[in-house]
């Protein structure tokens, strides 16, 4: 391993002891030029940058067999030294040397008609060799492990390397020239794994015969589906395709770690797989993939206002799948998702410091940029970028650099807050929208129900966590009020029995319909609620339509409430001793309460959720123009119960803004607070447990009046964010 001098501990800077992470993507393949490096990191740490990513692109590195160049990456970490920069490392193996893709034709992906795909140029490659070879096969395993190792000994230890990433946005590439999008891998050493991965789940061909719903006579006749049609096969096969990469992703940060101490840290696509409408294809579990890791983030790509929800949703998802580890909004959109003959232009810098705050008020502990200079090559040339295409500073850039003055300014105070403890969780089930995916070849259903009930709360400042139905505990679950079930057609194995405690122990729990349809090996069940939570929410159903948004009337004792943007209409027949809350204009039952144990559970006939999704996603290669539903019936319904099981918001603010509060150790807190509407507003906040605080602004350092009963009033511009210290 190359020995580098050490770091100049004498140097005075204000943020050497511990700075907030705050930077850019900078680098990939020869984007930019070299001859550009030192004036670019000059000018990223006069805007108070602090740290930089860098992308390792196999092919750039490895132009012919054996010749690495290894000036490169060192250059680039000695010029981030001289500049006062932290680097991370991103070893993006998917941009495969044209040498190797030439010597390896046997090992190239394969698709579903049995096609090999041909490595190419990609816009987030635009060095060409995407997606490389398929890490099945032993011998590309045997190749990538000799790339990173080559790499991380020879600059493990230079003081500039803050991290490293074992892979970009870790999932399975999908085929977006594909109708419907193109899946993988077919090829013989996948198909060998997928097999054994089945011998491990299912155990024997008998009782994989009975979860798929057909005869083997041995091994060898087991296939990966190939057809749109069918359940149980499709399911386990994009499961096994999730959980290999999770294998990859922990395999190469075993190799990383042999040769370095420096931290490796990944993050998830576009929000994470909670908001991915293309789950199924590109099939990614991020718990499960920031579980080998040190740190954790999330890349967001929003275009308009009516995404901050969905900034919110990813950046809890994320905090939740990192499991108390660090984590980051690691590629935050600098808003300019075009490119060559098609241009949206920058966004409004206020908009992009919105964005950032965002992300920041649900926890984040980093915040990097995608990315600092424009594309110079590719289908992405000229856009997503801080600067113009010269790499002179912009309003966004100004914008961020403000934000990033704060959190470095106060560093120590927002590495030590914690978000607000949530009372509501919402529970992720990865089973039901491979499920989702395996009919309609997209997730939309899954991700519009979930993030719909994630808005409701949103829009009432109340904190929200995101569970991974794998990783569920009745202990720890009996920390929330309530829990909620978005489109929980096909829980885990194990599930139900979870929540089923989690109600007799007091919780409560509001489920949408079509509840457990599936059972665990994805075949029919019985009843519903199914696999035994019929007693528990004591109810069977009727009969259930699909009635695709129309609006449906409920009769709610006096009050007659409109729901539109359902999937399902669904009756129950209640038992004798539930409770009908709310009935069709035929007067079924459509929403039934039902008290078991100390809790309660409640079930909806029609998608709550889903009258409240906006429809939208945060990918920047998927994009989701969605327009949503009012479904303000469904949400006041929704709350209604929330404050019957004692959830309450900490923050008190008026429609049109949303605040939170992060929690600091001498009981104090940060509230941030964004004004979602393109007016100037006075707004009058209230913080009820943080009466009889000093409040600071963080961003003008200018004191607050706070009244005794914890009500500030703040004056906002047009999509301003506002960020006060409560101090005791």
């Amino acid at each position: 391993m190359k020995t580098f001098p050490a770091a100049d501990t004498q140097k005075e800077d204000p943020m050497a002891d511990r700075p907030f992470v705050f930077g850019s993507a900078y680098q990939r393949g020869l984007t930019p030029a070299r001859a550009d490096w030192d004036r670019d990191m000059a000018n990223m740490r006069a805007a108070g940058f602090n740290t930089i990513r860098a992308m390792l692109v196999w092919g750039t590195l490895e132009p012919r067999p054996g010749e690495l160049d290894t000036g490169y990456f060192e250059q680039i970490l000695d010029t981030a030294a001289r500049h006062d920069l932290k680097l991370g490392l991103l070893f993006h193996l998917h941009g495969c040397p044209e040498w190797l893709t030439r010597a390896y034709p046997k090992y190239w992906y394969v698709d579903i008609r049995g096609r090999a795909f041909e490595p190419a140029p990609r816009s987030n490659t635009p060095s060409g060799g995407w997606p490389g070879l398929c890490p099945d096969h032993p011998e590309v395993q045997e190749l990538e492990a000799r790339f990173i190792e080559r790499v991380a000994t020879c600059v493990g230890d230079h003081p500039a390397l803050a991290f490293w990433e074992p892979i970009n946005e870790p999932h399975m590439w999908t085929d977006y020239a594909e109708t419907p999008t193109g899946t993988f891998c077919y090829c013989p050493a996948t198909r060998a794994r997928f097999r054994e991965w089945l011998r491990q789940r299912h155990g024997d061909l008998d009782t994989l015969g009975k979860a798929w719903g057909r005869c083997f006579g041995e091994w060898d006749e087991v296939r990966p589906p190939t057809w749109k049609f069918g359940f149980s096969d499709w399911v386990d096969w994009r499961t096994f395709t999730a959980e290999n990469v999770a294998s990859l992703v922990a395999r190469r940060t075993a190799v990383i770690q042999r040769r370095s101490k420096a931290p490796v840290m990944a993050h998830a696509w576009g929000g994470g797989c909670v908001t991915c409408s293309e789950l199924g294809a590109m099939a990614f579990d991020d718990w499960k993939n920031a579980a080998p890791v040190q740190m954790w983030g999330y890349s967001a790509f929003p275009w308009n206002i009516s995404q901050a929800a969905m900034v919110g949703l990813g950046t809890d998802a994320t905090r939740c799948a990192a499991r108390g580890k660090e984590f980051w909004q690691s590629e935050l959109g600098a808003v300019d998702y075009s490119g060559g003959f098609e241009r949206t232009g920058r966004t409004r810098p206020e908009l992009e410091a919105l964005y950032c705050w965002e992300s920041l008020r649900h926890g984040s502990q980093g915040l990097l940029f995608w990315q600092y200079r424009k594309e110079a090559h590719g289908s992405e040339m000229g856009a997503y970028g801080l600067t113009d295409y010269g790499g002179n500073p912009t309003e966004l850039l100004t914008a961020v650099s403000q934000v990033g003055k704060v959190l470095n300014e106060h560093a120590d105070l927002f590495h030590a807050a914690t978000v607000h403890p949530a009372e509501v969780a919402l529970l992720f089930s990865y089973r039901s929208y491979m499920a989702d995916w395996s009919q309609y070849r997209n997730n939309k259903l899954s991700v519009d129900c979930l993030s719909g009930y994630y808005r409701i709360f949103w829009e009432a400042n109340i904190p929200v966590d995101v569970l991974h139905e794998e990783f569920l505990d009745p202990v720890e679950s009996g920390r929330y009020r309530m829990i909620i079930l978005p489109n929980p057609a096909a829980l885990a194995q194990g599930a139900p029995e979870v929540l089923a405690e989690y109600v007799r122990r007091g919780g409560t729990i509001l489920s949408d319909p079509y509840l457990c349809f599936f059972n665990a090996d994805l075949s029919l069940a019985t009843e519903l609620p199914g696999r035994g939570l019929a007693a528990v929410f004591g109810c069977h159903e009727g009969d259930v339509v699909t009635v695709r948004g129309r609006p449906v009337q409920l009769q709610m004792g006096s009050r007659t409430l409109e729901v539109a943007g359902s999937h399902f209409r669904a009756w129950w027949q209640p038992a004798p001793e539930a409770k009908v809350l709310a009935t069709y204009e035929d007067g079924r039952a459509a929403v039934v309460s039902h008290a078991c144990g100390q809790g309660r559970a409640v079930i909806a006939g029609l998608n709550l959720g889903l009258a409240c999704s906006t429809r939208q996603g945060l990918g920047d290669d998927v994009k989701r123009e969605g327009g949503g539903h009012g479904g303000a019936d469904a949400a006041a319904l929704v709350r209604q119960l929330a404050a019957e099981a004692g959830v309450a918001a900490p923050v008190q603010a008026p429609a049109g803004c949303v605040a939170s509060l992060l929690v600091t150790p001498d009981r104090g807190a940060i509230l941030i607070a964004l004004n979602l509407r393109d007016a100037a507003v006075e707004a009058e906040l209230t913080v009820p447990a943080y009466a009889a605080r000093t409040a600071r602004d963080l961003i003008v350092g200018q004191p607050l009046a706070m009244t005794e009963d914890g009500r500030l009033s703040l004056s906002f511009q047009p999509y301003q964010s506002r960020v006060l210290w409560l101090q005791r």
